[in-house]
């Protein structure tokens, strides 16, 4: 193990590296973390979507229509023209938009009485927002409750079936949050702080693993160990195991410091999901692990190797979701961003913050994105073989081919 030994001394004699990499970016992680604002609601408050009513009837019926919506939402005034109504779809300015037609009120309660259809109100809904539909339940709740009354006669007109509708309307329940015990979502603070430790993790891995690998790459060393009993598979399944507690370290580095650092914002959230959040992270580590692997093969200078790796990292957190959220990609990038390993750490972390109760059955679509890791890991790791395996074949690795060339 002589060789395993040599790569762990070859990564800590490069102390730079070590504070810039793993200590000085995961205390950027902390910051960002921090900086976003939690709130943890303990009453209830209905959501108030924002809304647009165009009232064309203006019959007490329907002014007791707009005005309970309103008391339910924040209007917007949207001007009663196709094109403001196009732009406002388009721009999506309001997430639920009611056209009541002229005649309404009056149609309504004749339709009621005599056991017909009713008309019904012209709404636009955004497909962006789950409010907008809330919104227009609230509607029909109001109008089912008007028909009530109109059918049954109780109402001897528009002005007193508004108002015993609005009454009836306003009557609710009182909420009161519970939370329950290891029940809780992990805080966006915590959240943040793992979503951006992925871009962490990826940088330092890869430089610190490739730095070692570059060090075992000079040519007089590479020739020296081309002389030794040492087989190259073992030589470099040894210096993989270096890389490997390279990778350990820098994954335990970070996830105590979450701990440490978010620990006060963590409580009642179950142990299980902590521990697979933190799995998640390990087997995230794998990829940057192989990359850096594959990249020390390729290059034998640190120089490039950096920059490699800062590209390579900054990729790969803009397109996996760490920066911004896929979902504000354009439709290409989306599909470009399934090739991408963060996207599965991105969706990893997603899944497992709305857990609730960890079982075999909920993890199963984690365990799909942490299988789908994993094969970018072997798959870019049997490369680097390959490649080390090649280049120890070549003429420029001091070997039988270098002998063999200089003979010719």
């Amino acid at each position: 193990m002589k060789v395993f030994r040599t790569a762990l001394r070859v990564w800590f004699k490069h102390p730079v590296y070590l504070a810039v990499y793993v200590v000085a970016l995961s205390f950027l992680a902390v910051a960002i973390g921090k900086s976003v604002t939690t709130t943890s609601a303990k009453t209830y408050a209905a959501d108030r979507p924002t809304i647009a009513i165009i009232d064309r009837d203006g019959s007490p019926l329907s002014r007791g229509l707009a005005d309970f919506l309103s008391a339910h939402a924040a209007t917007v005034q949207v001007a009663d023209t196709k094109v403001a109504l196009q732009d406002a779809t388009a721009q999506d300015y309001a997430s639920y938009i009611a056209v009541i037609p002229s005649g309404f009120g009056a149609d309504f309660v004749s339709a009621a009485t005599q056991e017909k259809a009713e008309p019904k109100l012209q709404t636009i809904i955004s497909y962006d927002s789950a409010s907008g539909s809330l919104m227009n339940q609230l509607a029909n709740a109001y109008l089912n409750t008007a028909r009530t009354y109109a059918t049954s006669r109780t109402a001897t007109g528009q002005r007193e079936l508004a108002r015993l509708t609005t009454a009836d309307m306003e009557k609710g329940a009182q909420v009161t949050m519970v939370q329950s015990k290891s029940a809780a979502a992990p805080s966006e603070q915590y959240q943040t702080f793992l979503s951006f430790s992925g871009y962490t993790i990826m940088m330092s891995i890869i430089v610190c693993a490739g730095v070692v690998m570059v060090a075992f790459n000079r040519g007089e060393l590479r020739r020296r160990n081309l002389a030794s009993p040492v087989s190259s598979l073992s030589r470099n399944l040894q210096i993989a195991a270096g890389c490997l507690v390279v990778a350990l370290l820098s994954w335990a580095w970070v996830s105590i410091l979450g701990l440490v650092v978010f620990g006060s914002v963590l409580g009642g959230v179950g142990a299980g999901v902590i521990m697979m959040l933190m799995l998640s992270l390990l087997v995230y580590c794998t990829v940057p692990l192989a990359i850096g692997f594959l990249l020390g093969q390729l290059a034998s200078n640190e120089m490039i190797l950096n920059a490699v790796g800062n590209i390579a990292g900054l990729a790969f957190a803009f397109l996996g979701g760490i920066w911004i959220p896929v979902s504000m990609l354009s439709s290409g990038l989306r599909q470009v961003a399934r090739f991408i390993p963060t996207y599965y750490y991105s969706q990893a972390l997603t899944k497992l913050s709305a857990l609730k109760v960890v079982s075999a059955s909920t993890l199963g679509p984690v365990f799909v994105d942490w299988a789908m890791m994993l094969l970018f890991a072997v798959v870019i790791f049997a490369a680097a073989l390959v490649v080390g395996r090649l280049r120890m074949q070549s003429a420029n690795a001091g070997g039988n081919a270098a002998a063999a060339r200089s003979v010719a």
